[in-house]
């Protein structure tokens, strides 16, 4: 399928949907009603949905429609809960369920992303950038969210803007080897664009060597097998000897030995590049580090349940493993204590030591780690959470739902993590005696999820109780 201009529409459609244009401050649901039924015929004009899509939200006025209307709308949408593979074996189906759940909420994640995925079976890939731009606003903290767009915006040749929010996400997470061989996807791509000075010359005739052509193809292909892994660690340490004050290459090469679970190399380079001047003051090498030394414990404990799973039973084998629970969860204590106290102002870290010493049951200090991990927005609704949770756990339901509520209003769409929010906050509400408020979370659980632990069971015994009496 191609994508058409509005202009290649039928007159009397281009009509129809300059009407509805009109009537998207005025009358926002009549132009929906129009745009709706153009969009399903004509899937393939993109200009027709994004002003379908102005009016939905006019229409909603900007907001949600409630989470309990919703999903009594969407539950029945073959494509609400399905998988990538569901979607792609019929786009044009997905496509349009994509767009009835989005009549019903314009800001469901859950829509945009398989009308994203829909419109890539379908080639449409302008719409599916279109699709992944709308789910990147609702959330651009979410990395999943950030490597579709990138991977969109490098389909269409916006290779800038890939590279553009392919930084922003490595200063996040330098770690994500995703984000990184996307960032040189684009960056091959560009420089590919770049070398077309003739039509009628190839790519490879236009760079200055075979060996410059074989690398440029090599990053393009992301290769990860072992043998192009060792192929690449051996250009970057000639790069390494060639330039040894770039801290990139050494990067690099931890990189290539972590994809290869070779963790103390890996750990090795990332060590050396700490040495380098640029590399001294930056925290992200030392998180890096961290997070390695965890990889490698993690691994072993990974080792050591399938020993036992190859041997139950074995008690050397259980004492062995809880040692090694026991060494990896100290060290992340360990670990988070010390990022907290070197950089007291990165209140990202507070977040993941007030986890630690919430599932250790030391509350009180978990609640004062989370409420400075509050001004952290990439960790905000996950503290949000669990303070909500640190609270409950020693009886200040009050306080717990005000969490709570708060994490709900910002949460999006249909997730776990709200089902999850939805369950603690009835729960409070019904520790308190307040039933009516307590069944307003649990009926929009029920009505998301029948089977999330046990709402049911609360939603029945509610009304046999209320029927008895």
């Amino acid at each position: 399928m191609q994508e058409i201009p509005l202009k290649d529409l039928d007159n009397r459609l281009q009509k129809q949907i300059e009407n509805a244009r009109k009537a998207v401050d005025k009358n926002p649901a009549y132009a929906v009603d129009i745009l709706m039924n153009i969009v399903k015929r004509h899937p393939e004009c993109l200009e027709a949905r994004k002003i379908l899509r102005q009016a939905q939200s006019r229409a909603s006025g900007g907001k949600s429609k409630g989470f309990g209307k919703f999903l009594t709308k969407v539950t029945s949408i073959p494509f609400s809960i399905g998988s990538e593979a569901k979607v792609k074996k019929d786009p044009a189906k997905a496509l349009e369920s994509a767009e009835d759940m989005l009549k019903a909420d314009p800001s469901n994640p859950v829509g945009h992303k398989i009308l994203g995925i829909a419109a890539e079976a379908l080639e449409l890939n302008e719409t599916a950038a279109y699709a992944y731009e709308e789910l990147y606003k609702i959330d651009d903290g979410n990395m999943d969210n950030v490597k579709l767009l990138m991977g969109a915006y490098i389909r269409i040749g916006k290779t800038e803007d890939a590279i553009r929010l392919g930084d922003t996400a490595y200063r996040r997470d330098p770690s994500d080897d995703e984000i990184q061989g996307l960032i040189k996807k684009a960056s091959v791509e560009q420089s590919i664009e770049k070398g077309k000075w003739e039509e009628e010359k190839s790519f490879r005739e236009k760079l200055k060597d075979e060996e410059e052509a074989q690398k440029l193809e090599q990053a393009s292909r992301a290769r990860t097998g072992e043998a192009g892994l060792r192929s690449l660690i051996a250009d970057a340490l000639k790069a390494v000897e060639a330039e040894p004050d770039n801290i990139n290459f050494y990067r690099e090469l931890s990189s290539h030995y972590r994809k290869l679970g070779e963790f103390d190399s890996a750990l090795e380079w990332i060590e050396k590049a700490r040495q380098l001047e640029s590399g001294r003051a930056d925290v992200n090498l030392e998180r890096m580090a961290g997070a390695l030394k965890r990889e490698k414990m993690q691994k072993a404990i990974a080792d050591a349940e399938a020993e036992l799973e190859a041997t139950p039973g074995d008690a050397a084998l259980e004492a062995k493993l809880k040692e090694l629970q026991a060494e990896e969860r100290s060290f992340r204590l360990e670990q988070a204590e010390l990022l907290v106290q070197r950089y007291p102002n990165e209140f990202s870290y507070r977040f993941e030591l007030g986890e630690l010493y919430f599932e250790d049951g030391e509350t009180d200090k978990a609640i004062k780690e989370l409420q400075l991990a509050l001004r952290a927005p990439k960790v905000r609704i996950n503290s949000l959470i669990l303070l909500g949770k640190a609270y409950k756990a020693k009886g200040f339901h009050d306080l717990a739902a005000e969490q709570l509520t708060t994490a709900k209003a910002e949460i999006p769409g249909v997730t776990e993590q709200k089902k999850d929010v939805l369950y603690e906050l009835g729960e409070c509400y019904e520790s308190q005696g307040d039933m009516d408020k307590a069944m307003v979370e649990f009926k929009a659980l029920y009505g998301a999820d029948i089977s999330y632990r046990d709402v049911a069971q609360k939603i029945d015994d509610f009304y046999s109780k209320k029927n008895a009496s």
